[in-house]
Protein backbone atom coordinates (compact mmCIF):
# COMPACT_ATOMS: atom_id res chain seq x y z
CA UNK A 1 0.00 0.00 0.00
CA UNK A 2 2.97 2.77 0.54
CA UNK A 3 3.44 2.21 -3.54
CA UNK A 4 -0.01 3.62 -3.45
CA UNK A 5 0.09 6.18 -1.54
CA UNK A 6 3.49 7.34 -3.02
CA UNK A 7 1.43 7.40 -6.30
CA UNK A 8 -1.33 9.41 -4.73
CA UNK A 9 0.76 12.32 -3.72
CA UNK A 10 2.93 12.75 -6.56
CA UNK A 11 0.05 13.04 -8.67
CA UNK A 12 -1.63 15.53 -6.01
CA UNK A 13 1.61 17.27 -6.34
CA UNK A 14 1.79 16.85 -9.99
CA UNK A 15 -1.86 18.30 -10.78
CA UNK A 16 -1.17 21.20 -7.96
CA UNK A 17 1.91 22.51 -10.28
CA UNK A 18 0.52 22.07 -13.14
CA UNK A 19 -2.32 24.43 -12.61
CA UNK A 20 -1.09 26.58 -10.06
CA UNK A 21 2.46 27.51 -11.01
CA UNK A 22 2.63 26.38 -14.75
CA UNK A 23 -1.15 27.68 -15.26
CA UNK A 24 -2.21 29.76 -13.20
CA UNK A 25 0.90 31.89 -12.68
CA UNK A 26 1.83 31.08 -8.91
CA UNK A 27 5.05 32.26 -8.40
CA UNK A 28 7.57 29.29 -7.76
CA UNK A 29 8.94 30.82 -4.36
CA UNK A 30 5.16 30.02 -2.96
CA UNK A 31 5.65 25.95 -4.56
CA UNK A 32 7.15 24.79 -1.42
CA UNK A 33 4.33 26.30 0.81
CA UNK A 34 0.62 27.27 -0.97
CA UNK A 35 0.68 25.08 -3.92
CA UNK A 36 2.18 21.82 -1.87
CA UNK A 37 -0.20 22.37 0.82
CA UNK A 38 -3.29 21.93 -1.84
CA UNK A 39 -1.15 18.68 -2.44
CA UNK A 40 -1.18 17.76 0.97
CA UNK A 41 -4.78 18.50 1.50
CA UNK A 42 -5.91 16.44 -1.18
CA UNK A 43 -3.58 13.65 -0.74
CA UNK A 44 -4.63 13.47 3.32
CA UNK A 45 -8.60 12.73 1.50
CA UNK A 46 -7.33 10.41 -0.71
CA UNK A 47 -5.93 8.45 1.61
CA UNK A 48 -9.29 8.44 4.12
CA UNK A 49 -12.07 8.10 1.05
CA UNK A 50 -9.53 4.98 0.02
CA UNK A 51 -9.72 3.88 3.22
CA UNK A 52 -13.46 3.75 3.25
CA UNK A 53 -13.36 1.63 -0.08
CA UNK A 54 -11.21 -0.80 0.53
CA UNK A 55 -12.93 -1.45 4.02
CA UNK A 56 -16.23 -1.45 2.10
CA UNK A 57 -14.66 -3.95 0.27
CA UNK A 58 -12.56 -6.20 2.13
CA UNK A 59 -14.14 -5.64 5.89
CA UNK A 60 -12.18 -8.30 7.70
CA UNK A 61 -8.93 -6.59 6.79
CA UNK A 62 -8.57 -4.06 9.95
CA UNK A 63 -7.37 -0.64 10.08
CA UNK A 64 -5.10 -0.14 7.05
CA UNK A 65 -1.75 1.89 6.21
CA UNK A 66 -4.28 4.56 4.81
CA UNK A 67 -5.58 5.73 7.64
CA UNK A 68 -2.15 6.49 9.50
CA UNK A 69 -0.72 8.17 6.48
CA UNK A 70 -4.20 10.07 6.32
CA UNK A 71 -3.40 11.38 9.64
CA UNK A 72 -0.19 12.93 9.37
CA UNK A 73 -0.88 14.56 5.89
CA UNK A 74 -3.70 15.97 7.44
CA UNK A 75 -1.61 17.79 10.73
CA UNK A 76 0.94 18.63 8.08
CA UNK A 77 -2.10 20.70 6.21
CA UNK A 78 -3.07 22.29 9.08
CA UNK A 79 0.20 23.38 10.05
CA UNK A 80 0.67 24.67 7.04
CA UNK A 81 -2.66 26.48 6.38
CA UNK A 82 -1.97 28.61 9.86
CA UNK A 83 1.34 29.72 8.71
CA UNK A 84 -0.47 30.46 5.23
CA UNK A 85 -3.11 31.99 6.31
CA UNK A 86 -3.33 36.02 5.61
CA UNK A 87 -5.15 38.19 2.95
CA UNK A 88 -1.47 37.72 1.06
CA UNK A 89 -2.10 33.95 0.40
CA UNK A 90 -6.19 33.69 0.45
CA UNK A 91 -7.64 37.38 -0.51
CA UNK A 92 -11.10 36.06 -1.31
CA UNK A 93 -11.62 34.57 2.30
CA UNK A 94 -11.52 38.10 3.39
CA UNK A 95 -13.58 40.91 3.03
CA UNK A 96 -12.21 44.45 5.09
CA UNK A 97 -9.47 42.42 6.81
CA UNK A 98 -11.78 40.00 8.21
CA UNK A 99 -13.15 36.06 7.45
CA UNK A 100 -16.11 36.19 4.80
CA UNK A 101 -19.18 33.70 6.43
CA UNK A 102 -18.17 31.12 3.87
CA UNK A 103 -14.76 31.25 5.50
CA UNK A 104 -15.25 31.16 8.63
CA UNK A 105 -17.52 28.13 8.40
CA UNK A 106 -14.94 26.20 6.12
CA UNK A 107 -12.33 26.70 8.99
CA UNK A 108 -14.53 25.45 11.57
CA UNK A 109 -15.56 22.30 9.79
CA UNK A 110 -12.04 21.83 9.34
CA UNK A 111 -11.47 22.67 13.34
CA UNK A 112 -13.87 19.89 13.59
CA UNK A 113 -12.21 17.44 11.75
CA UNK A 114 -9.14 17.85 13.26
CA UNK A 115 -10.36 17.26 16.50
CA UNK A 116 -12.38 13.75 15.33
CA UNK A 117 -8.57 12.62 13.72
CA UNK A 118 -6.91 13.66 16.53
CA UNK A 119 -8.80 12.38 19.11
CA UNK A 120 -9.43 9.21 17.09
CA UNK A 121 -13.52 9.77 17.09
CA UNK A 122 -13.87 7.77 14.19
CA UNK A 123 -13.11 4.63 16.47
CA UNK A 124 -14.59 5.47 19.41
CA UNK A 125 -18.68 5.46 18.54
CA UNK A 126 -18.29 1.46 17.51
CA UNK A 127 -15.63 -1.11 17.66
CA UNK A 128 -18.00 -2.83 14.58
CA UNK A 129 -16.36 -2.46 10.63
CA UNK A 130 -19.88 -1.03 9.85
CA UNK A 131 -19.38 1.72 12.44
CA UNK A 132 -15.62 2.76 12.14
CA UNK A 133 -16.43 3.26 8.03
CA UNK A 134 -19.85 4.96 8.01
CA UNK A 135 -17.92 7.46 10.35
CA UNK A 136 -14.45 7.57 8.26
CA UNK A 137 -16.92 8.15 6.01
CA UNK A 138 -19.15 11.28 7.21
CA UNK A 139 -15.51 12.17 7.70
CA UNK A 140 -14.86 12.66 4.45
CA UNK A 141 -17.57 14.29 3.30
CA UNK A 142 -17.56 17.45 5.94
CA UNK A 143 -13.88 17.55 4.64
CA UNK A 144 -15.60 18.10 1.49
CA UNK A 145 -17.76 20.53 2.59
CA UNK A 146 -14.68 22.21 4.49
CA UNK A 147 -13.25 22.58 0.91
CA UNK A 148 -16.34 23.52 -0.62
CA UNK A 149 -17.11 26.44 1.62
CA UNK A 150 -14.23 27.98 -0.45
CA UNK A 151 -13.99 27.68 -3.29
CA UNK A 152 -17.07 26.84 -4.49
CA UNK A 153 -17.31 30.18 -6.19
CA UNK A 154 -14.98 29.08 -8.82
CA UNK A 155 -16.80 26.12 -10.08
CA UNK A 156 -18.96 27.68 -11.93
CA UNK A 157 -16.82 28.84 -14.93
CA UNK A 158 -14.79 26.32 -16.13
CA UNK A 159 -13.75 28.44 -19.04
CA UNK A 160 -11.83 30.57 -16.44
CA UNK A 161 -10.08 27.55 -14.87
CA UNK A 162 -6.11 27.15 -15.28
CA UNK A 163 -5.43 24.93 -17.80
CA UNK A 164 -9.02 24.59 -17.61
CA UNK A 165 -8.09 21.76 -14.98
CA UNK A 166 -10.61 21.33 -12.19
CA UNK A 167 -10.31 23.23 -8.69
CA UNK A 168 -9.34 20.97 -6.20
CA UNK A 169 -12.03 22.00 -3.95
CA UNK A 170 -14.15 20.57 -6.68
CA UNK A 171 -11.96 17.49 -6.82
CA UNK A 172 -12.24 17.13 -2.93
CA UNK A 173 -15.79 17.45 -2.83
CA UNK A 174 -16.76 15.03 -5.16
CA UNK A 175 -14.37 12.76 -3.49
CA UNK A 176 -16.04 13.47 0.02
CA UNK A 177 -19.13 12.58 -1.60
CA UNK A 178 -18.06 9.46 -3.30
CA UNK A 179 -16.91 8.08 -0.06
CA UNK A 180 -19.66 9.21 1.90
CA UNK A 181 -21.79 7.40 -0.62
CA UNK A 182 -19.63 4.06 -0.88
CA UNK A 183 -19.40 4.01 3.12
CA UNK A 184 -23.39 4.06 3.93
CA UNK A 185 -24.53 2.40 0.44
CA UNK A 186 -26.83 -0.23 1.38
CA UNK A 187 -25.21 -2.87 -0.19
CA UNK A 188 -22.01 -3.26 1.97
CA UNK A 189 -24.01 -5.88 4.56
CA UNK A 190 -25.09 -7.71 1.23
CA UNK A 191 -20.89 -7.78 0.79
CA UNK A 192 -20.48 -8.70 4.30
CA UNK A 193 -22.87 -11.58 4.48
CA UNK A 194 -20.70 -13.19 1.34
CA UNK A 195 -17.60 -13.36 3.90
CA UNK A 196 -19.58 -15.06 6.54
CA UNK A 197 -19.43 -18.88 7.37
CA UNK A 198 -22.43 -20.74 6.40
CA UNK A 199 -24.56 -21.36 9.35
CA UNK A 200 -24.96 -24.99 10.56
CA UNK A 201 -28.14 -24.72 11.18
CA UNK A 202 -30.92 -26.90 9.18
CA UNK A 203 -34.35 -25.88 8.75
Amino acid sequence: MRYVTTLVFLAAAAYATLRYNVFKGVPWSDWSTYVMNKAVALSALAFMALEVFRSRRYPDQGESYFLRIAGLFAATHVFLSLMLLSPAYYEKLYQQDKLTVSAGMSLALGAVTAAAMSLGAIRSRSSSTDGVVNDLAVLCFVIGLHAMLIGFAGWFAPLKWPGLMPPITLISFLLGTAALASGLWPGRKFSDSHTNKPSDHTD
